[in-house]
């Protein structure tokens, strides 16, 4: 039996569980994390006018697994990365004194393993209470053996200069492979409330995913100088092309096939995959402007502006998101009542239909080789433009204030970036071009209701208040899934930009000190007010995060001490995380406002009881120090690093527990205690 799991006897491993009354110790388990790395360059001068450059670096590091306020030790499985290793070879080739030629490779291994913690085997269950926000019993997925990202480019330039003009013309080629084998422990999983069973959630593993994208960027820009006003002109032309080769899943029981795993899946059947090409393939152009201006000819006020066009970055997500692995429905749920109160089911979870204690899975397609469980519009999958892309601009004025101190005042503004989850937007998160909609529903599918937020003095006005805007399913409705990945511009318009501004200074003056700094502040707007398939959609659809939340301070500073001894301090000022308050509310809260109960035998549904962008947990507060030595010893230069960081050693929260109930606001993370560092460096 393991440790981790109580009473004895329990079958399947599955427990009521009381936080540290069960276990008081995981309030003191610590996370191990090591870290090795080895790195060698070669630099070699062919000729008078070539050089090769070769680098090698071999990384390997573990994060052993750790434990927080909502998560267990056994919860959060280690990370072994082995081997992460990089390849890179440079040729630069001066033809004349105004041309240059450059030419380069790259190879970047990275394997990231999963592993068990101590005393978790893969017949223990994971269980997540709703009522307490905590996750105990086993982690949520495993994965290696192979589990990589790996990617190989090649790049070459060249590059022409006159009086007035710096011209330069390339192109980068890059090759991505994924491969991630994964399973579920037990292919199932356990939702409780308070400890009490609520819904079984069933998986589709184990299973080897891979995927493969290519992608060309083609480049050509120039800096033109006129008098004191110098223009960076620019443009881009990107291609990607993502492919997925044949595949298997392997369904039923099979212990031999994956190492480590020693069950299949007792529910679903084999299934071969074909080839699939052009996942997606796309196609941008990319124009970039540039200017800075000498205002008054002596070098000491600038004005400066730039804007460009930028696409995401490359990588196998998209290609992922197509592969037939992933466009299954690669899980289900179903209600759970159990009516005995032993933490078993009493049914046939290879019944996909009510029986027993358990109700009818929520979605049909489960497991199956369904082209028309997860669709793609074509329309998103290739053309012009149908990338993730960002337009991004900035307006700066820099002055000279004295010898020696400067300061610098800008405008930013950029369309990239998400703050929420995104949660109408499928399984790709927010994007401002594609959204998932479940075609066999409409939003007349759903029915309207409220509930009333619970008496609570940590909510806005005490609690008490009606919660309305929420929407569930019609139960004849209740299952029907056949999504579509399509465009958003068929619905409406995703809104997003980010306004900050930035006040900054920069001082060196005698003796060799310098400072720093400075204040920058913010405020964004996601605006997705429109509706796809619930109008539940609707509710909290423009979120702003205001000037105060995104406000920070930073200061920086270095003093040259005697006998070749540097002091430097590093001291920040950040706004603190956004709380949100996600309540389980229960079918008896419910049915007074819905008239009915939950579609599908469900027993509670999740409410959020404040809106998102409004609560804000206190300032981040952190100071770094360090003191550093300089030693000669012949040719040898030596730097010895004491480094002091969160000094003050303090505790601000970086996360917390979201989850309505007894622990809600609790810290799920708080900043790293003072770590003393000794470290160096040689120079020769």
């Amino acid at each position: 039996m393991s440790p981790f799991l109580t009473p004895p006897g329990a079958e399947r491993k599955v427990v009521r569980f009381t936080p540290w009354t069960d276990r008081p110790d995981d309030r003191y388990s610590g996370r191990l994390e090591w870290y090795d790395s080895y790195l060698s360059r070669i630099t070699w001068q062919a000729t008078e006018n070539q050089k090769v450059n070769f680098t090698y670096d071999e990384q390997r590091a573990c994060n052993c697994g750790s434990t927080n306020s909502t998560r267990m030790q056994e919860f959060s499985p280690g990370y072994r990365f082995d081997p992460n290793r990089l390849l890179q070879g440079t040729w630069t080739s001066t033809q004349t004194s105004r041309l240059l030629l450059e030419a380069g490779a790259t190879v970047a291994i990275s394997q990231w393993n999963q592993f068990f913690m101590p005393g978790v085997t893969p017949d223990m269950v994971r269980i997540t209470d709703l009522g307490t926000g905590i996750s105990y019993g086993s982690g949520s997925v495993y994965r290696g053996d192979p589990n990589n990202t790996d990617r190989y480019s090649a790049r070459g330039s060249v590059s022409y200069v006159t009086g007035s003009h710096n011209f330069k013309a390339g192109f980068l080629y890059e090759h991505l492979t994924r491969d991630n084998f994964f399973f579920r422990p037990t292919n199932a999983e356990y939702w409780f409330r308070n400890g009490v069973p609520l819904r079984i959630r069933q998986h589709a593993t184990p299973a080897l995913e891979k995927n493969r994208v290519n992608e060309v960027g083609i480049y050509a820009q120039d800096q033109w100088t006129i008098d004191r006003l110098t223009l960076n002109l620019g443009a881009r032309f990107d291609s990607m092309n993502g492919y997925v080769p044949a595949q298997s899943f392997p369904g039923g029981p099979n212990p031999g096939t994956w190492p480590g795993v020693t069950f299949g899946n007792d529910w679903l059947p084999p299934v071969d995959f074909a080839p699939r090409s052009n996942v997606p393939v796309w196609r941008d152009f990319s124009p970039r402007l540039g200017a800075a201006y000498d205002l008054f000819g002596d070098g000491r006020t600038a004005l400066k502006f730039s804007m460009g066009r930028y696409v995401g970055k490359s990588s196998t997500n998209m290609t992922a998101a197509n592969n037939p692995i992933n466009t299954s429905i690669l899980f289900a749920n179903r209600s759970w009542n159990d009516a005995n109160g032993d933490y078993v089911p009493d049914c046939n979870l290879g019944n996909f239909g009510a029986n027993g204690e358990c109700g009818p899975i929520d979605n049909s397609n489960f497991g199956q080789q369904n082209p028309n469980a997860v669709r793609w519009d074509p329309d998103v999958l290739s053309g012009w433009g149908r990338r993730d892309y960002n337009w991004d601009m900035s307006a700066e004025v820099q002055q000279e204030l004295r010898e020696g101190l400067s300061m610098s005042v800008g405008y930013y503004y950029n369309t990239g970036g998400y703050f929420s989850s995104g949660s109408g937007y499928g399984t790709l998160g927010a994007s401002k071009v594609r959204l998932t909609d479940n075609v066999l529903v409409t939003p007349d599918d759903y029915d309207h209701y409220c509930i009333t937020a619970p008496l609570d003095p940590r909510l806005p006005g005490g609690g008490g208040h009606e919660v309305c805007g929420l929407y569930d399913i019609k139960p004849e409705k209740f299952g029907q899934v056949e999504n579509l990945i399509t465009a958003v511009d068929r619905f409406g318009q995703f809104g997003l930009s980010h306004h900050f501004v930035q006040v900054s200074f920069d001082g060196r003056f005698a003796n060799g000190i310098q400072i720093g700094g400075g204040v920058d502040t913010g405020r964004s707007v996601q605006d997705q007010c429109f509706v796809v398939d619930t109008p539940q959609q609707m509710l909290h659809c423009r979120e702003v995060r205001p000037w105060e939340a995104q406000t920070q301070v930073k200061v920086y500073g270095s003093v040259p001490l005697p006998g070749d001894t540097m002091f430097s301090a590093t001291y920040q000022d950040l706004s603190g995380p956004p709380i949100d308050a996600n309540y389980a509310a229960t079918n008896d809260e419910i049915m007074a406002s819905l008239g009915r109960p939950l579609a599908g035998g469900r027993r509670a549904a999740t409410v959020p009881l404040v809106a998102p962008q409004t609560l804000f947990e206190g300032r981040i507060r952190r100071l770094d120090l360090r003191v550093s030595k300089i030693l000669y010893a012949g040719r040898f230069r030596f730097q010895i690093n004491f480094d002091a960081y969160n000094a003050l050693n303090t505790s601000s929260v970086l996360g917390v527990n979201s989850t309505f109930g007894s622990r809600w606001q609790q810290p799920a993370t708080i900043m790293d205690p003072r770590l003393m560092q000794i470290g160096g460096q040689i120079d020769f």
